[in-house]
């Protein structure tokens, strides 16, 4: 029988920050960062703490600086600590989609690269969009790479078995479910069938064309219904 692998000499220290960040104030955080880099942590220790803590995620591994701020940061908090059920009504441009929709299915993931997402958006082109972000992420960002090696490709183009908008893209998993790791779909204009997600995104499921009529209110409603189905059982 295998000998169970020892745990990491940093495992205590990951643990306690998981404790401690979800209660820590944003200049606190922050201190926290940056003596952690500058301590030159170990890959396997960053990488831990980019999957528990998704403020440290989105402004360190995913370079967005512009993200650092301490309303972001307490946004970023928030959907921690309340992940799903919610429907979230903040101001445009202030960071929605790129706390759920990008950093938050990057941290998904890296977190689980057997999980399977679907986003979705009011038409397909829309939940493209956000598709293509975390696609391009995955393609260029090497930081990424090196310190998930178990879940990204260091060429998605060439090793993966989908990786395009159109079929979703695949990461580095052991199952061969018949949904990718990330599809992009619409509400109003071709829902996929015989489809079933662990986890439902939706994103600009609303636009201002949608809610002309009430006709057209219940159509987006009906079909936002209809999603529902395809998420998995669990």
């Amino acid at each position: 029988m295998q000998e169970p692998a020892a745990p990491h000499p940093n495992s205590e220290f990951v643990e306690g920050a998981r404790d401690w960040l979800p209660q820590a104030t944003f200049k606190e955080a922050v201190a926290f960062y940056e003596e952690f880099c500058a301590d030159g942590a170990d890959d396997w220790t960053v990488a831990e703490i980019g999957k528990i803590d998704r403020f440290f995620l989105l402004t360190h591994l995913l370079r967005r600086t512009d993200a650092a701020a301490p309303w972001i940061y307490e946004r970023c908090r928030e959907v921690e600590a309340a992940p799903d059920g919610y429907l979230d009504l903040w101001s445009r441009e202030h960071y929605k989609s790129t706390i759920i929709t990008y950093a938050g299915a990057i941290q998904e993931i890296l977190r689980d690269p057997e999980i399977t997402i679907g986003i979705f958006s009011h038409t397909r082109p829309i939940a493209k969009g956000f598709l293509r972000q975390i696609k391009m992420e995955f393609e260029g960002n090497d930081t990424l790479k090196q310190l998930y090696p178990g879940a990204l490709w260091q060429s998605p183009r060439k090793e993966a078995s989908k990786w395009s908008e159109d079929d979703g893209i695949c990461v580095k998993r052991k199952g061969n479910p018949k949904e990718s790791t990330v599809e992009a779909w619409g509400l109003v204009d071709g829902q996929p069938t015989g489809k079933h997600f662990k986890l439902l995104i939706y994103d600009d499921v609303v636009t201002l064309e949608s809610i002309t009529s009430p006709e057209m209110i219940a159509k987006v409603t009906n079909a936002w219904a209809l999603s529902l189905n395809l998420g998995a059982a669990e």
